[in-house]
């Protein structure tokens, strides 16, 4: 599409040829002084920074960037300020090559006479839909999605290969499962006696909000005996686990490779960063925010950022790394002291 076409469709002003032809979008992340844009794709400039990098050819390629920077560039596309991140999502939106499908049931899926498909949502080959599950409008079940009996899936929600949502579990609207997730696995519960080991029944099951997006290779255990649960509007990454009777809030991230074992409680707003252990039992108050590689042990104070293991508030424990690092010093000192006390 031409420059022109594409503002139109963004609904932002521009600056440059109406006529010149843009082919897609390029990461501006990507430049090096010795690669330089590339003509007829879009790049993303919303900062100074960016802007100093590709000062080197500024002729060549076009930008988004806000109304500041724009007089820079031969050719943009023009952000109000406070919206170039939104513009930036519609451009990519733009340009996005996500597949859509058929509405029906492919010939090769198989579902089961008692469940309930709805007549716009499309189940690809390779999908299977148990008893009594419940597929909602305009959703898409790629090839391996199991919907076991009684689970149920809401308006919009889209379940990626592999995917697998356990019986009697629900997933809300407008959500995203990403590939190889298991919602609704049994929760880690044993008991050990005399006679053995034996396996605590897991009666509950998994309850998802709206607008929840998890990612590849995630685990969320169903309850013991009531819902382990999820709320709207909340983003998990890639390989999260999330044990049985856990509930987390309305918008919260969590980073990947994060664990929260069982009966963790995850309050509105929370931020938790990458490779993140928390132990059970434990809440995490609400707008808390958790630095990558932290282990928490205790319950967290509200709008707090924590760090290390175990976690303390960040700023007390970026002090005691300080001090950490005249460690050596400060034993070295307290030896030579020793050594003059005892000196006859």
């Amino acid at each position: 599409m031409t420059l022109r076409e594409l503002a139109d469709a963004l609904g932002l002003a521009f600056r440059g040829p109406a006529d010149y032809e843009i082919r897609g979008v390029r990461d501006a992340a990507a430049l090096t002084p010795e690669r330089g844009p590339e003509e007829n794709f879009v790049y993303f400039v919303e900062s100074p920074a960016v802007l100093k990098r590709l000062a080197r050819t500024l002729d060549r390629g076009a930008v988004l960037t806000v109304a500041p920077l724009a007089e820079n560039f031969a050719r943009a596309l023009i952000a109000p300020e406070g919206r170039a991140r939104r513009a930036l999502i519609a451009l990519l939106r733009a340009f996005d090559r996500e597949p859509s499908f058929p509405a029906g049931v492919s010939p090769d899926a198989r579902v089961h006479p008692s469940a309930r498909v709805a007549a716009s949502a499309s189940v690809l080959p390779g999908a299977t839909v148990m008893a009594d599950a419940v597929v909602g409008e305009r959703c898409v079940l790629y090839p391996g999605v199991v919907l076991e009996p009684g689970a149920g899936v809401g308006d919009g929600t889209v379940l990626h290969p592999g995917v697998v949502l356990g019986h009697h579990c629900r997933i809300g609207r407008d959500g995203i499962v990403h590939g190889a997730t298991v919602i609704g696995a049994d929760g880690f519960g044993f008991h050990d006696d005399a006679d053995g080991r034996h396996k605590v029944p897991q009666i509950g099951d998994v309850r998802i909000g709206d607008r929840v997006e998890l990612g590849a290779g995630c685990t969320v255990d169903r309850a013991t005996i009531e819902s382990t649960t999820i709320g709207d509007d909340t983003k998990i990454d890639d390989q999260v686990h999330i044990a049985h009777n856990c509930r987390v809030g309305r918008f919260v991230y969590i980073a990947g490779n994060t664990g929260l074992a069982g009966s963790v409680t995850v309050e509105d707003g929370v931020m938790i960063s990458g490779m993140v252990s928390v132990r059970d039992h434990v809440r995490l108050a609400r707008g808390t925010i958790v630095m990558g590689m932290t282990g928490v042990a205790q319950d967290t104070e509200p709008k707090t950022a924590y760090f290390g293991t175990p976690a303390r508030p960040a700023r007390m424990t970026h002090k005691m790394n300080a001090a950490l690092e005249r460690l050596p010093e400060l034993l070295a000192r307290v030896r030579a002291l020793e050594e003059r006390l005892v000196r006859p």
